[in-house]
């Protein structure tokens, strides 16, 4: 009985997430270790959703519409680890990474399209790699 009550809300909360219809001004701390948090904050633009997410490395801001994502990511500490932004594929299990930054201070903006015949879900993650 627990498992199908975890395995609802979860499939509840992320076709919320999908149809970009979350409550309005919801957002990750992005603190939740080194996988990073996904999450999706309500549509700012008709067809797209925003999103917003940091962590100590680094901090990411934009839209994620059908076609493409677009937004910044910005190197928050001299730690020797370059945060990105990844993005999530609706239907199968591709991810794509925006570009990652660093050192501490540069901010580089991106526009990412999803695989040929793919579509953004609509959440997406801060992580980040040594560099």
């Amino acid at each position: 009985m627990r498992r199908t009550a975890i395995l609802t809300s979860t499939v509840a909360v992320l076709a919320t997430l999908a149809l970009g219809t979350g409550p309005a001004g919801a957002a990750s701390d992005g603190t939740a270790g080194a996988a990073g948090t996904r999450a999706g904050v309500a549509a700012a633009t008709p067809g797209c959703t925003t999103f917003r997410f940091w962590r100590g490395e680094g901090r990411t801001e934009g839209e994620i519409c059908d076609g493409h994502a677009t937004g910044w990511v910005r190197d928050d500490k001299a730690d020797g680890r370059c945060p990105f932004t990844r993005f999530y594929s609706l239907w199968d299990d591709r991810t794509v990474d925006g570009p990652q930054i660093g050192p501490k201070g540069a901010v580089r903006y991106f526009t990412v399209y999803p695989p040929r015949g793919q579509v953004f879900a609509r959440y997406a993650s801060i992580e980040w790699r040594s560099c």
